[in-house]
């Protein structure tokens, strides 16, 4: 269902070290989204949480357990609605009667197109509070745009939560 993983390309290994470095050099987005996997070597599909969202991977959230170095499909769509009030603004150029005149305008963010990423499991626990299982996953080859995408949507959530932050304080 979800063949993503490009034949010959080398396993488990990133595709660069600076994306296996990151670790947590990166912002993380958490943000709770819905997710479907499909577990290597197993039929049907299962959904589940994701939250922790970085370029470099996510954490998943559901009711089964999996050990160190699984395989998984992952199938998702960043959460727009989280971040269709964060208006961009972009400067257009008018053609009037008069020559060329720029503007700035505010834009709402382009809606993300669905995903599918492999990722290795690459930490396990169980979270007494919430009651399910959680596993750090690190993406294996995720490909150039859909990092630019995932980069896009952790850099509109995180200017929300900036600007959510700076509009409490002004009220205080």
């Amino acid at each position: 269902m979800f063949n993503i993983r490009r034949p010959g390309a080398g396993g488990d290994v990133a595709p660069s070290s600076s994306k296996a470095d990151q670790k947590r050099a990166s912002y993380r987005a958490s943000i709770e989204f819905p997710i479907v996997y499909i577990v290597d070597g197993r039929e049907g599909t299962r959904t589940a949480s994701a939250n922790d969202l970085s370029v470099g991977g996510l954490r998943l959230l559901g009711d089964e357990d999996f050990t160190k170095d699984t395989v998984i499909d992952f199938r998702f769509t960043l959460p727009t609605a989280e971040v269709k009030d964060v208006f961009l603004e972009k400067e257009i150029t008018e053609r009037t009667a008069f020559g060329e005149r720029k503007r700035r305008v505010k834009t709402p963010p382009t809606p993300f197109e669905e995903f599918d990423l492999a990722g290795k499991i690459v930490i396990a626990f169980y979270n007494l509070r919430t009651q399910r299982f959680a596993h750090g996953v690190r993406f294996l080859h995720l490909p150039q745009r859909t990092e630019d995408e995932i980069q896009r949507f952790i850099h509109l959530y995180q200017l929300k939560q900036l600007r959510e932050r700076a509009e409490r304080d002004n009220e205080s």
